[in-house]
């Protein structure tokens, strides 16, 4: 499972500027012009773990004497799972010396996410832009203009697929959530039946239909489900965005309709308490499993109530602390990659391994949610 981070942010330590013509700007120059250089950041107070970012606001971390800032632009703001991984990001901006951006649309749209980036972009000051992607296309030529910019581009949470995207931080590999929703999915739909082999029909509800990382999951889930759980019947896949209220909906229209319902998966942290309240409201509780990728606040109340068993997910507040550690790094080395085959983070228990081959940073295995773990705070 993936650790959480160890003890607050120590005191952050200037680095080297993120591109190179920054550096050049302020090489050979005594301290007055190195701090003339450094001043050029935009400097604002810093929000509490507790604040909703708007759509139209930054925010920055660490002291003004940075010499570089990075950006993030999530899938959409407001909702507990990106706000969580907002909050490593500034705990990594604080504790290694780098200004953080965090904005980004109120929809998971992929032409707004795309506004967001290129204004980004447009900024001198801003030397690494990342995202956590509403398509894996769909910002290949923004990607390819942060190149010839000389700004790093990466991605968290959700890949892009393009040739010139400079880093993928990775929360789990993907088969091994796919995976693990439908061994979880299959074990309750077991368990209710009181059998081994579970039969009926199961359905799964994503959010957004192009997002990298929820189709990937969804390719594998259904792989596992023909190779282990070949009598259980996959219905067509919905889409409700990340929107609870639409996932209710869904779900019971669903429930409505198929009178041999055995089990949903929600693959979205928004999806899996919509369906667990279209599971209690039909009087279905502990006769339809529920499971899927969410986060301990926002599923506790049904784990609670018994709606759900158990989900899967991994630290999101640890996977924004880990993508900002590692894009600090590669801007102090000059948008090198001065990472190990297995690296020790500052803050982080457990070892991260590098993938070449992929630029990849793997945060770990997935975690297991249950009524063993539901405090859990992320």
């Amino acid at each position: 499972m993936q650790e959480r981070l160890e003890g607050a942010p120590g005191g952050a330590k200037r680095g080297t500027f993120g591109r190179a013509g920054k550096v050049l700007a302020c090489v050979g120059a005594a301290a007055l012009l190195l701090a003339a250089c450094s001043s050029s950041k935009p400097s604002s107070s810093t929000p509490s773990s507790s604040t909703t970012p708007s759509s139209s606001s930054s925010s920055t971390s660490s002291s003004s004497t940075s010499s570089y800032t990075f950006a993030f632009v999530p899938k959409l703001i407001g909702i507990p799972y990106f706000t969580s991984m907002q909050v490593g990001m500034e705990q990594a901006a604080k504790r290694f010396g780098a200004h953080f951006i965090y904005e980004g649309p109120t929809t998971a749209s992929v032409s707004q996410q795309a506004e967001y980036v290129t204004t980004l972009l447009s900024n001198p000051k801003v030397d690494a832009v990342g995202v956590s992607a509403n398509s894996p296309t769909a910002l290949c030529s923004l990607v390819n203009e942060a190149k010839s910019k000389h700004v790093i581009f990466f991605a968290s949470d959700s890949d892009v697929s393009c040739a010139n995207n400079d880093l993928w931080v990775e929360q789990a590999r993907a088969k091994g959530i796919g995976d693990l929703a439908v061994q979880l999915l299959g074990q309750q739909i077991a368990s209710i039946e009181h059998t081994t082999t579970p039969t009926g029909d199961v359905a799964i509800i994503s959010a957004g239909s192009s997002a990298t990382n929820l189709n990937d999951w969804i390719g594998f889930m259904k792989t596992e489900l023909a190779t282990k759980y070949p009598k259980l019947h996959l219905l067509p896949i919905d889409y409700a965005g990340e929107s609870p209220t639409e996932s209710e909906t869904i779900a019971s229209r669903y429930l409505a309709s198929y009178p041999d319902l055995k089990g949903f998966i929600g693959v979205a942290s928004t999806n899996v308490p919509g369906i667990a309240q279209a599971v209690l409201a039909a009087g279905d509780k502990g006769k339809v499993a529920v499971t899927g990728e969410t986060d301990p606040n926002t599923i506790r109340t049904y784990v609670d109530d018994g709606v759900v068993k158990d989900v899967v997910l991994w630290n999101p507040t640890t996977l924004g602390y880990l993508a900002g550690w590692a894009v600090i790094q590669m801007l102090k080395d000059h948008g090198g990659y001065p990472f190990k085959a297995v690296n020790t983070v500052p803050g982080i228990s457990n070892p991260i391994k590098w993938y070449p081959s992929r630029k990849m940073l793997l945060l770990g295995p997935p975690l297991v949610i249950n009524k063993s773990n539901i405090n859990l705070n992320f």
